[in-house]
């Protein structure tokens, strides 16, 4: 059976008397009681925020479909108790989600005709997670696009890029790109042609296109090397 270990039970025990309190003792229902347990077990990490709906159900003993409406409600109902800042947010949801193994087990619900747009297909399951990121790519300027899976977003890679200069992740430091990418030697004609520039002349736009136009290509084939190493490149933190 799986196991359930409270990291800080202390604080844990702490946290629900006072909500206990605060709302008045006894006035919470089950499913409020419910929920907050539920908030609180993540938010000590005795379920891992970022684990699948299959593996922290399997630690509740409930089904996948109950632990998605656990976290859905759960941080409606209780977000006060976990909230973090949005860029803090980000940094964690991305890190999560642009791994090579993510990113690979997502490219299995893409359609073909979505990765030939240059799009990155994305797999979220907590729902909470799912919608910051979603409000982060409508904020740089990009749509989500849902795939057939529901938990699965297909998202350019110029979105990506877009997201990264708002929130600060990707300096317009013309130089040091320039440079990272001249490492980097991904073979392609858009990056030969900005290369062959004198650096004087490169504009931070002439570098946010080459990159728009590498990370869509190293998307839509299956060089998961190159993908990964623009990626970092954008968001220096993965």
């Amino acid at each position: 059976m799986p196991h359930l270990e409270l990291r800080d039970p202390s604080a844990f025990a702490d946290e629900f008397l006072r909500q206990m309190l605060l709302q008045g003792f006894g006035a919470l229902g089950k499913r409020d009681l419910e929920l907050l347990v539920f908030v609180l077990l993540e938010r000590d990490g005795a379920i891992d925020r970022a684990a699948s709906n299959h593996t922290a159900a399997a630690q509740l003993r409930v089904t996948p479909a109950k632990l998605r409406t656990l976290r859905r409600d759960g941080y409606a109902r209780w977000r006060q108790l976990v909230d973090e800042p949005a860029d803090q947010a980000l940094r964690r949801i991305l890190g999560h989600v642009l791994t090579e193994a993510n990113l690979r087990a997502g490219a299995r619900h893409v359609s073909e005709r979505s990765r030939k747009g240059g799009f990155l297909a994305v797999r979220i399951e907590h729902p909470d997670d799912r919608a910051r990121f979603e409000q982060a790519i409508l904020d740089a300027g990009g749509l989500p696009v849902y795939e057939r899976n529901r938990e699965v977003l297909a998202v350019r890679f110029d979105t990506l890029v877009a997201l990264a200069e708002r929130s600060g992740f990707l300096q317009p430091d013309t130089e040091a790109v320039v440079r990272r990418l001249r490492e980097l030697a991904p073979a392609s004609q858009e990056l030969a042609e900005l290369l062959r520039k004198d650096l004087a002349q490169i504009g931070w736009q002439d570098v946010r296109n080459a990159l728009n136009s590498l990370g869509a290509r190293a998307g839509a084939g299956s060089a998961e090397g190159a993908l990964r190493n623009l990626l970092r490149l954008v968001f220096p933190f993965l």
